[in-house]
Order: structure tokens, then C-alpha cells, then sequence
């Protein structure tokens, strides 16, 4: 894929990405300031190793839809308001494939009624949710979508929506359900996956990789200085976000064959590819 083609991609995801007249980010790809974008990572951990922390599976990572209403509940946060912290995670078992989230949701296509309360930590910029099923908790049910809420059933405000392929709960394995939440400000298309390129500046080299599966880095064809943020990452064509999914690495790197002398790149977070995953990276120089 040439870089021209490549930018023409982008742009017409950008254009795709547009909702009933308005842009998911804004006029010319710059993002409207504050805004939150999420993710949910999906992990399960067979009977008999509840005191491995290893024994813990990845079966789904993606990002999530942020909705409308949330609009509302960030300025609740931003008042101190009671009731307003993203305490909770609901599940629904609509038939597969469930409905995809729309910005207008405000509820679960089909809740089972289940809505646990969550540990909440902040790092940064980013918030993580995080809640357990037990082994002998929610079984029965397939699972389909999840909601991130700021209060009990029939109380608390939906904040983000996910659906997912099927999960048949059991009292074989329990479930962790984590949820990144990413407040961001005047990023210029940094919360605009797989839409637009972060900030101003002129494009230049770029990479495309396609994993063998199992990698945790990739290695840049092109040079660049490592921590000035001038590497766009993207995931099968999802636009990642510097720190929360990737860093930017110097040698020595753990990557592919390919890359520079010296073998810079990017290690990712907390995850590997999977076979036939592409990554493009595009260096920008800053404006």
C-alpha cells in the first residue's frame, strides 16, 4: 500500500465515521475539547487457578463507542456531582450478532440484569474499570454486549457500549470485564480511531506490517526520535493511542526483521498481534 493510498483510506474513514450530520471528531479531523474515548478488554480464567494472576486469557480487546449521553455525565464528574463515577458494568445477552451501539443509546439491547460494581483507578488521562465474575456467578447466559454505567440498575446513566462475539458463561472459568476510559483535550484526531492523523505536521516515511502472530513490537523502515510523539500507530486500520496501547522504543527493540539500524519501532501494551493483524506506522515532523 503506497502512502498516498494509504491517506486516502484514512480520509474516507474519516468521512464514514461521520454520524447524522456531525462528525464523531470534529471539523478537519481536530477533535472537539474534552472528549473520551474507551476500550474493553474481555479476559477469562479456568476453575482451579482463581490464585494465578498468568492464568488469566485475552479473548477480546477493541475499542468501544463512547455514547451521546455521556456528554452529560462528564459534566456531572466535572461538578463533583453524587452518582457520577463509572461504578458499574451491566451485561446483555441479545441473539448474535447484537445490535451495534449508536450514539444515541441509552441502555443495553437486552440486559440479563446483571450490573456489578467496579474497582476504579486512575492513571493519568486514563480510567480503568475493572470487575470479576465468579465462577459460580452469571452462568446460564450468552453473552453479547456490556454497558459501562455511573449507577445501580434502573438508576445509573450509560457512559459506553460494547458488542462482541458470544460468551457462554460457566462455572468452568470466571470473567473479567476491563474497561479504559481516556479523557483527552484539543488532541487533534488522537481520539479519532482510524480516522486521522494526530496533530499538524507533514507526513513522511511510513511502514506496513503484516504479523506472523505473537508479536509484541514493531520495527520502523524509517527513523525518528523516540518520545516526541511522531509515530501514528495503526491497527487494523484503528488508529491506536500513544501510552495506553503503544510506546515509542529506541534499541534495543524486540521487533520483526525489518527496521532501521538500531531497530526502532514501537512496543505495544499489554497485548500481542494475532496472525494476519496489520500495522501501518507513519512518522510525521512536527509543525
Amino acid at each position: 500500500m503506497s502512502l498516498e493510498r494509504a491517506k486516502k483510506y484514512i480520509e474516507a474513514r474519516r468521512l464514514q465515521r461521520t454520524v447524522a450530520g456531525r462528525s464523531i471528531c470534529g471539523v478537519d479531523g481536530a477533535d472537539v475539547a474534552p472528549r473520551a474515548v474507551g476500550r474493553l478488554q474481555i479476559e477469562v480464567r479456568p476453575a482451579g487457578m482463581e490464585d494465578d494472576e498468568r492464568a488469566w486469557v485475552k479473548i477480546h480487546d477493541d475499542d468501544n463507542l463512547v455514547v451521546t449521553q455521556a456528554e452529560d455525565i462528564m459534566a456531572q464528574m466535572a461538578i463533583g456531582a453524587a452518582n457520577s463515577a463509572l461504578s458499574y458494568i451491566e451485561l446483555g445477552d441479545p441473539a448474535f450478532p447484537a445490535t451495534p451501539p449508536a450514539l444515541a443509546d441509552i441502555a443495553l439491547e437486552q440486559t440479563t440484569g446483571q450490573r456489578k460494581s467496579v474497582t476504579l483507578t486512575a492513571t493519568g488521562n486514563v480510567v480503568r474499570a475493572e470487575v470479576t465474575w465468579g465462577l459460580a456467578e452469571g452462568n446460564g447466559f450468552v453473552y453479547t454486549e456490556a454497558g459501562l454505567f455511573n449507577g445501580l440498575l434502573g438508576a445509573g446513566l450509560m457512559f459506553a457500549r460494547k458488542v462482541f462475539s458470544p460468551i457462554t458463561k460457566t462455572a468452568a472459568f470466571q470473567m473479567k470485564f476491563t474497561w479504559h476510559i481516556t479523557f483527552l483535550v484539543n488532541s487533534q484526531g488522537g481520539a479519532c480511531s482510524g480516522v486521522s492523523l494526530v496533530g499538524p505536521g507533514t507526513v513522511s516515511p511510513h511502514t506496513i506490517y503484516t504479523a506472523s502472530g505473537g508479536e509484541a513490537s514493531v520495527a520502523a523502515t524509517f527513523d525518528f526520535s523516540v518520545g516526541a510523539n511522531v509515530v501514528d500507530v495503526f491497527l487494523n486500520r484503528q488508529r491506536l493511542y500513544p501510552t495506553l496501547h503503544y510506546v515509542e522504543a529506541a534499541p534495543p527493540l524486540t521487533a520483526p526483521v525489518g527496521g532501521p539500524a538500531g531497530n526502532k519501532g514501537v512496543n505495544l501494551v499489554a497485548f500481542t498481534l494475532i496472525p494476519n493483524d496489520e500495522v501501518l506506522l507513519i512518522a510525521r515532523q512536527l509543525a
